[in-house]
């Protein structure tokens, strides 16, 4: 194992945990869960003997996978959480409105909004992560803008 690997990957981690943490909670909807993927994906690179290339894209797609384990151990789907519709107005009121929208979405429809819009990636760069084509990617985007998009012209009349 490389000496500085591991002051690396604790940098990375700093830098970037909040965003690991709420990729993961946006697939699992589970704080604990999210948590255990984070650290899932971080020790997984720990016990590599050198570091990837590109080592954010690289922990997304951990982070991932270990969610998509998750989910098979539970064999079940949770159901959705019960967001109240809160009044419109304030900046707090539309973020909860947003995130209701989302909830609603299809997890892999889901997956890519938050990654475009939250974390910031390109489309190439979901594809690498989901290991999907970026016709693909871009489509599920797509239909996800227009489904919400829908839902808030449902919600504002």
């Amino acid at each position: 194992m490389h000496d500085d690997l591991p002051a690396t990957i604790e940098r990375f981690y700093r830098q970037h945990r909040k965003e690991l943490y709420s990729y993961a909670l946006a697939l699992t909807r589970n704080p604990e869960a999210a948590e255990d993927a984070v650290q899932t994906a971080v020790v997984g690179v720990l016990g590599r003997r050198r570091l990837p290339r590109d080592l954010r894209p690289y922990l997304l797609r951990a982070v991932r996978n270990a969610t998509i384990d998750w989910r098979r151990a539970c064999r079940k789907i949770e159901a959705e959480p019960a967001v109240p519709a809160p009044d419109r107005g304030s900046r707090v009121e539309v973020r909860l409105v947003l995130e209701q929208c989302l909830l609603q979405l299809p997890l892999e429809i889901r997956e890519v909004i938050f990654l475009k819009e939250v974390v910031g990636l390109t489309f190439r760069e979901i594809g690498v992560i989901c290991r999907r084509p970026l016709p693909t990617v871009a489509s599920r985007y797509r239909r996800g803008i227009e489904t919400m998009r829908t839902f808030l012209l449902e919600e504002s009349s």
